[in-house]
């Protein structure tokens, strides 16, 4: 993800969530270092996009049983409505996967809402389980947030 891609990727960020992230704060995102972020693009057209953040220096902050010397907090996926359920969001997710065991990362984790059946589902068919509860992570709805995770092991 570029600069140049914030327009696009901010119009698919607000048809999917109900609390869109700001374009101030994409910028902030693509800028900085330890974040690695794409976009999935059919042809010329972006219909998708996700990312996380690097963590590195033996991270233990979650409720694991092991201290990790990389793992990384996955920020965000997002795929454009109209190609949802089309294989497109586990691309994704692979391709970012796979880049963070190639940048060595030992463990993923990310939070969902509750009540995001889908978003829950796709993550757990994906072998994510639930490690803690973050409350009212979702402020707007006073709603909690389930932390879920997995080790990321060799490709």
């Amino acid at each position: 993800m570029t600069e140049k891609d914030i327009d696009t990727v901010l119009s698919i960020e607000k048809r999917v969530f109900k609390h869109p992230w700001s374009r101030e704060y994409f910028h902030l995102i693509v800028s900085d270092m330890h974040n690695y972020m794409l976009t999935l693009r059919t042809g010329a057209d972006i219909i998708g996009y996700g990312g996380y953040h690097l963590l590195r220096n033996r991270t233990s902050f979650l409720s694991t049983r092991h201290q990790y010397d990389s793992m990384i907090h996955l920020i965000n996926i997002a795929i454009v409505p109209q190609k949802q359920h089309s294989g497109f969001g586990t691309f994704l997710m692979n391709t970012l996967i796979n880049k963070a065991r190639a940048n060595t990362a030992e463990y993923c984790y990310l939070e969902v809402r509750p009540s995001n059946d889908r978003a829950f589902s796709f993550y757990r068919k994906r072998g994510f389980s639930i490690i803690g509860v973050i409350e009212n992570y979702y402020p707007q709805e006073c709603e909690n947030a389930l932390v879920m995770g997995m080790e990321l092991g060799p490709s």
